[in-house]
């Protein structure tokens, strides 16, 4: 994690957190929750893959499960190194961030009549789509799409929880969406419940959605985001709240309601669940 973070310092550090979120997302995924460049069927030998997988030598590895002689021979020519004649240098951990970075961001893996499948297809000023990003590596899979997703949301409230400083929705998704949206003035984050009496602080974050690239129709209030707000904030005001929990509620709604076209199941979200409050016993919180 710390080679794919050092990356994204190195390369986007001021770019829109939901790429950075879903590339964890995607190895959380490819390295079988390793965190780590793996070979693909890692469990297995080294003679299995050479049976059973057509494009030895050249089979998956590193964060992304790169593939095919071409793929590693241009992989190479970024990282400046020769991969096609020494693949396992994939499995370096900056090799392999680099190429997740590079390949993901341009989209080497997939295209079709619509271009290539990038992280700017899915997740820019007005698109956010952690199920079907899942085209970016190996096309929509029912149910493995959607569980990245899940991930993406969990990855993300990470990325937004500012510590120590505690914050509500403005440290989740930065005061600059919360004040575009027009609702910042009826946000009572601070009316949450802490046994020490300390107050929430504002700090200020690169917004999730970047200012210098909205048009006049993203500019717009955010159904989702705005209906979120009113989740958060009614949920909060009224229950005493686990500070670690908040940006995961935060994450854990607004994805909810982006993959989502009942209105009823949406009201239901509003209702208090024991996974975000203080004192609860689960150990790995559902999504929501």
């Amino acid at each position: 994690m710390s080679a794919i973070l050092d990356e994204w310092e190195l390369r986007l550090p001021d770019g829109d957190p939901r790429w950075l979120a879903y590339m964890l997302a995607t190895t959380f995924h490819e390295t079988a929750r390793q965190m780590t460049p793996v070979k693909e069927a890692y469990w297995l030998s080294e003679a299995w893959r050479r049976r059973n997988l057509r494009y030895y030598p050249y089979y998956g590895r590193g964060y992304v499960q790169l593939t095919w002689r071409d793929n590693y021979r241009r992989a190479g020519g970024h990282v400046g190194d020769n991969l096609a004649d020494n693949p396992d240098l994939a499995l370096r951990p900056d090799y392999a961030a680099a190429i997740m970075f590079v390949g993901m961001g341009e989209g080497w893996f997939r295209g079709d009549s619509g271009g290539r499948h990038s992280l700017a297809r899915y997740f820019r000023h007005n698109v956010n789509d952690p199920v079907g990003a899942r085209a970016i590596i190996n096309g929509h899979e029912p149910g493995i799409a959607e569980a990245i997703a899940r991930y993406h949301a969990r990855f993300l409230g990470a990325l937004r929880l500012v510590v120590p400083v505690r914050g509500g929705l403005e440290t989740a998704f930065g005061p600059e969406v919360v004040q575009g949206i027009g609702t910042r003035s009826a946000i009572p984050i601070a009316a949450a419940h802490y046994d020490d009496g300390s107050e929430f602080m504002e700090t200020p974050r690169t917004p999730l959605f970047p200012v210098e690239t909205m048009d006049s129709d993203a500019a717009q209030p955010d159904p989702i985001l705005q209906m979120t707000t009113e989740i958060v904030t009614g949920f909060v005001s009224n229950n005493k709240l686990d500070p670690a929990k908040i940006s995961e509620l935060i994450a854990d709604v607004y994805f909810a309601l982006s993959n989502s076209d009942d209105l009823s199941r949406r009201r239901r979200l509003a209702e208090p669940d024991n996974e975000y409050l203080e004192g609860s016993e689960e150990a790995e919180p559902r999504a929501a």
